[in-house]
């Protein structure tokens, strides 16, 4: 399903108290003025993103006067980036106007890169200026950008303005209003502009009033409305989305001069729904009987959990458990189902298909065998087990009750991560031999709650397993492990003050060789973060190039390969990305795998093996010597839209 955005330009009125008498002008000078102080705008941001995130949203298009490239600090930027993350919102464009030079145009470009946004959707006096710098700007922050029409008659004339060649970079910014207002048919001018449709802003507006108004954008014919109250067939649009193959992000639209449009985005929100399940996604017909998935443990990640798997319709949040009864009625207060006060109530509900284990580490073997025992599926938060020999035993007990074992990280499923290994596969690195990988993640105590479980495991064992269970499935079991670390800063505090000890290493370097012939070398640390150059960044090298891959984790993740010698260039992902993890793909895959009766791709033995082989880094750290790793998996498949 497209990913449905809020496009944060409908509140170009707020500061005016939607009276915007003196066009979008007036609008835009004051959101520039309410937002970019420093010492309010963390208030001030935080406030707007918790009423799109009320709105139902988990995306939004970020317009460049609520952060603007000419007024954003890096203070600013590290201040959004961490607002962004609190509220599980991912910004699917940013949009706006991006300079009239070069220097501006990459300011623009650094701001959303910084954001891990891919798409400029807007405008920019480069496409004619200074086409030249602008595509190898967009190249080299890993972006693309789309021309939004505005004075443009007909799509052909929105093509001509691009031009020929560039498409990987260059497309159309299509906004639906425009096209109503000059009088064009929107969903033909989508039919037309298809193959160079990188982000879409859909809005609807009315018929042109006889009579004058005061307001600038009503007199001239584009006064906004809810989707279905003006001229534009905006059904018949998001209908003809999957003819023309554009599987990116729907923007909603709805910018009016003289009233809260905040109502109006949120029906329109429910309408696109609607129009997608029918028009977009025939091929998933919902079974008789969905399969019923329960959340068990309602922690920090739960919510990203219940966002991702309530668009599906082939799965239902059946209800919710945790010891805290408040965090199961919060979480099913959001996402529907019934609070279970038990494990044990959950496991005896003979309609409850699968148990999404999202509890702690040290939990994980005690609930996984009570449900597997219990005859249910479980997809579990990662990893499987605190050893070995507990994450076999597990896989041979899922094996032995005929029930799915499916085990996150679920990383390597996105669009970046899929894009990269199919590049591997086709050979343009020639032969891989080195792999690097780094993997830190700063001082835990900063930002959660409860930092003492993770120290109790360590990097490893929580966010290392990420490039693990990538590089295995890439490039198959490894089988031989030397490593070093240690404490670096034992005493810790954390939020409200309580000290507590590390005794895991918090730093540790690994050396892996893989049975393929590969060598990596990870490094994980709960001591370095930012201005970290390589918080989670992924290379591998190999005899006729390399490959960089940003991030392990963000599936819109950069990616790019360079010729031995050379500079790297960035390379177009294979569809249309998620915006950052979509947490519950590794349900979904679980979900698909037993409808289509085939094996899921996140397996109890591939997760057993990742284990093992962080066992025998931990003890390569401990004995200074090199430690076997003897366990195999089935290789997994790629995603069939990465083959």
């Amino acid at each position: 399903m497209n990913t449905i955005s809020f496009m944060s330009a409908n509140f170009i009125a707020r500061q005016l108290g939607y009276h915007m008498a003196q066009g979008w002008g007036q609008g835009d000078k004051s959101v520039n003025e309410w937002f970019s102080p420093l010492g309010t705008f963390g208030e001030r941001f935080d406030a707007m993103l918790a009423e799109v995130a009320d709105l139902g949203f988990n995306a939004l298009d970020l317009y460049a006067s609520h952060l603007h490239y000419l007024w954003a600090t890096p203070e600013h930027i590290d201040i959004a980036k961490a607002l962004l993350a609190k509220r599980n919102l991912r910004v699917a464009s940013y949009a706006g106007g991006f300079g009239r030079n070069a220097v501006e145009f990459r300011a623009a470009c650094r701001l959303a890169a910084a954001l891990n946004i891919r798409v400029l959707g807007g405008g920019t006096a480069l496409l004619k200026d200074d086409r030249a710098t602008m595509v190898a700007t967009l190249r080299e922050f890993g972006l693309v950008f789309g021309l939004e029409n505005h004075p443009e008659k007909t799509p052909e004339e929105v093509l001509a303005k691009l031009g020929e060649g560039d498409a990987d970079v260059i497309g159309v910014a299509a906004d639906t209003g425009w096209f109503g207002t000059q009088g064009y048919d929107a969903a033909a001018a989508l039919r037309v502009i298809g193959p160079r449709l990188k982000h879409l802003h859909l809005k609807d507006v009315k018929a042109r009033r006889a009579e004058k108004t005061g307001f600038q954008l009503i007199d001239m014919g584009h006064e906004t409305c809810r989707y279905g109250a003006g001229i534009v067939p905006i059904e018949a649009c998001v209908k003809g989305l999957r003819a023309i193959g554009y599987s990116g992000a729907i923007s909603i639209e709805h910018e009016p001069e003289d009233f809260d449009p905040r109502e109006d985005a949120k029906a329109c929100k429910a309408m696109i729904e609607g129009w997608l399940e029918l028009g977009e996604r025939p091929h998933v017909a919902a079974p008789v009987k969905p399969f019923r998935c329960v959340v068990v443990g309602c922690g920090n990640i739960s919510g990203a959990y219940g966002r991702n798997l309530t668009p599906y319709p082939e799965l239902q949040i059946a209800g919710a458990q945790d010891l805290d009864p408040a965090r199961a009625q919060a979480f099913t207060g959001q996402f529907g189902g019934k609070v279970y006060a038990t494990l044990d109530e959950v496991l005896a509900d003979p309609d409850v298909d699968c148990v999404v284990n999202l509890t702690i580490h040290q939990a994980h073997v005690d609930v996984i065998t009570r449900c597997l025992q219990a005859g249910k599926h479980v997809h579990t938060e990662k990893p499987l087990a605190g050893s070995y020999k507990d994450a076999r035993a597990l896989a041979k007990l899922a094996r032995r009750q005929k029930r799915r074992l499916s085990c996150a990280p679920v990383t390597w499923l996105g669009e970046a991560q899929q894009t990269a290994w199919k590049l591997i596969r086709d050979g343009e690195l020639g032969t891989p031999r080195v792999a690097y990988a780094e993997v830190n993640w700063a001082r835990i105590e900063t930002w959660h709650p409860n930092p003492a479980p993770f120290y109790e495991v360590g990097p490893v064992f929580d966010v290392a397993v990420y490039p693990l269970t990538l590089l295995t499935a890439w490039f198959g079991p490894v089988r031989r492990v030397t490593a070093g670390g240690k404490v670096v800063m034992p005493e810790r505090t954390t939020k409200d003050g309580k000290p507590f000890t590390v005794q895991t290493p918090d730093w540790q370097a690994a050396v892996l060789e893989f049975e393929s012939g590969l060598v990596a070398r990870v490094t994980a640390s709960f001591y370095v973060g930012n201005p970290s150059r390589t918080q989670q960044g992924l290379e591998v090298h190999g005899d006729a190039g390399s490959l960089i891959l940003d991030t392990w984790t963000g599936f819109e993740s950069p990616v790019r390969v360079g010729t031995f010698g050379k500079e790297a260039r960035p390379v177009p992902l294979v569809r249309e990305p998620y915006r950052g993890v979509e947490f519950g793909r590794g349900v979904v895959e679980l979900a698909a795998a037993l409808r289509e009766k085939r094996p899921h791709r996140n397996g109890a033995e591939h997760a057993a093996h990742v284990v093992e082989v962080m066992q025998a880094i931990l003890a390569a750290v401990k004995t200074g010597r090199a430690v076997r790793v003897r366990s195999s998996f089935p290789a997994p498949a790629p995603m069939p839209w990465a083959e």
